[in-house]
């Protein structure tokens, strides 16, 4: 048994074309005019209508208001967008309604291109003849590629590299093997303490004893209290009274040493001599020894404890300059220890020299510097010198090998450092000229060229892809690296 498909009656259509001065009111009274089922309305790009969201809006009312179904023609993608969103159907030409253009007597025609199949213009026709042409130049004058393989000669060097960081530099220069640096600073402040021992001897009692000073003068003169004779070279002694010194005539007089302690026991005959001007003509001697002079054991500062203290607290301040300069620097820049410079600072301590104490305190705040230097920029550099020296013929084929650089010398912030650096050079090879050179070149006649080349470990390895190409334009030259 067989079931007849129902036929479809096609809907009425008919097309509706705007003006470009029409409004809503016109389009309305357009649409009410029309008994088809389906309106095809155009709509000129020209138009002042139909081009804002509200518009659209009032005429989706207006056709929901109809029993036939608007379908809305422009070539404005902006109005098919605003159309869609407002639930109406859009073409964008009249090219799938050329039959509802048709006179009575006029055959619809037979074949309708889709509304989305972009029709072909002289200008396109031109365009894709011209990209043919190009793809044919592409294939017969770009495609083929030779390419050539070269093996350049290898040697190992290994070599003592000297460079100088120089903070005043302002380039690498491989030839005098300097690499700029600059110079890093922290504030450092840091104290400590020594403490005094307790079996030193000092001064406890001053020496007493006698002197006679005899005058040269021709006259009587003075001499006032608390002149000072001494040992030559020797413990200083004060005279205890003003006296009167006639010409020619010895005179006794009380003396007393300057410091305590038993340095001031001298014996008979050693004083001998005047300090400070105004003594001319005047001689001193002791003819019995000065004695009374004690000593005691005691906690007492001395200039070796301020010495040391002071020696301590610029090591400190080193060692924490140091550290605070290498973190400040970073993973990526070296820091010469010996590059470190410490600024005399402001130092002070609690106990002068000579006072009785348990132990001197001190402080010292300071600024620390140094010179860095970028760790590539230091192995390129040392890469750069192993070059120059090995010869113009030869480069670096793979980066150096370089030990832990030690310090030469140091002067200020500039440090030279020598490290012990291997590598492995290859010939040089201009693969840019070689490119040149065999531009358009063929099979023959490269390899022909580059029989003639130097400086290489095997013979070059060249081939054209497709092989069935005479010659070739792109060249890829393929220097292989020390393996």
């Amino acid at each position: 048994m067989f079931f007849r498909r129902p036929q479809v009656v096609p809907r009425s259509q008919e097309l509706v074309f705007l003006d470009a001065d029409d409004d809503l009111g016109t389009i309305r009274s357009k649409l009410e005019s029309s008994s088809a089922e389906e309106i095809y309305l155009v709509i000129p790009r020209r138009s002042s209508v139909l081009r804002t969201p509200l518009e659209f809006r009032i005429l989706a009312r207006i056709a929901n208001e109809m029993s036939s179904e608007t379908i809305l023609v422009t070539d404005d993608p902006a109005r098919r967008r605003l159309a869609n969103q407002e639930g109406f159907r859009t073409r964008r030409g009249l090219r799938t309604l050329k039959h509802l253009m048709l006179g009575p007597d006029q055959n619809p025609p037979r074949l309708v291109v889709p509304d989305w199949v972009p029709l072909p213009t002289l200008t396109s026709f031109f365009s894709l003849l011209g990209l043919l042409i190009v793809a044919g130049l592409a294939i017969f004058g770009f495609y083929p590629q030779m390419h050539v393989t070269l093996v350049p000669q290898t040697r190992t060097v290994n070599q003592a590299v000297d460079v100088t960081v120089d903070p005043d530099a302002k380039g690498a220069d491989p030839s005098t093997g300097t690499l700029p640096a600059s110079v890093i600073s922290v504030p450092v402040d840091v104290s400590g303490s020594v403490q005094i021992p307790s079996d030193r001897t000092i001064g406890s009692d001053k020496a007493h004893g006698e002197a006679i000073i005899t005058s040269q003068r021709t006259a009587a003169s003075n001499l006032p209290k608390g002149s000072i004779v001494r040992v030559d070279g020797g413990p200083q002694f004060t005279t205890d009274q003003d006296l009167n010194l006639p010409p020619r005539v010895p005179v006794r007089v009380g003396i007393t040493a300057v410091d305590p302690g038993t340095v001031g026991n001298v014996a008979a005959g050693q004083i001998t001599t005047f300090d400070g001007n105004g003594f001319d003509q005047l001689q001193v001697t002791n003819q019995r020894p000065t004695s009374g002079g004690t000593d005691r054991q005691a906690k007492v500062v001395s200039a070796d404890d301020r010495k040391a203290l002071d020696d301590q607290l610029r090591k400190d301040a080193h060692d924490k300059g140091l550290a605070q300069l290498q973190q400040k620097a970073g993973p990526d820049q070296t820091l010469p220890e010996a590059s470190l410079a410490i600024d005399p600072g402001n130092e002070s301590f609690d106990q002068d020299v000579g006072a009785e104490s348990d132990q001197l305190t001190g402080r010292l705040t300071t600024t620390v510097s140094g010179t860095v230097f970028q760790n590539l920029a230091y192995n390129d550099l040392v890469g750069k010198v192993l070059e120059q020296k090995s010869g113009s013929d030869w480069e670096l084929g793979a980066p150096v090998k370089i030990d832990t650089p030690g310090v030469l010398k140091a002067d200020g912030h500039k440090v030279v450092l020598r490290s012990q650096a291997s590598g492995l050079l290859q010939s040089s090879v201009d693969a840019d000229g070689v490119r040149r050179a065999l531009t358009g070149s063929s099979l023959q006649d490269a390899r022909t060229y580059l029989t003639r080349l130097s400086g290489l470990a095997e013979a070059p390895n060249v081939v054209i892809t497709p092989t069935w190409a005479p010659r070739a334009f792109r060249i890829d030259v393929n220097v292989q690296g020390p393996k």
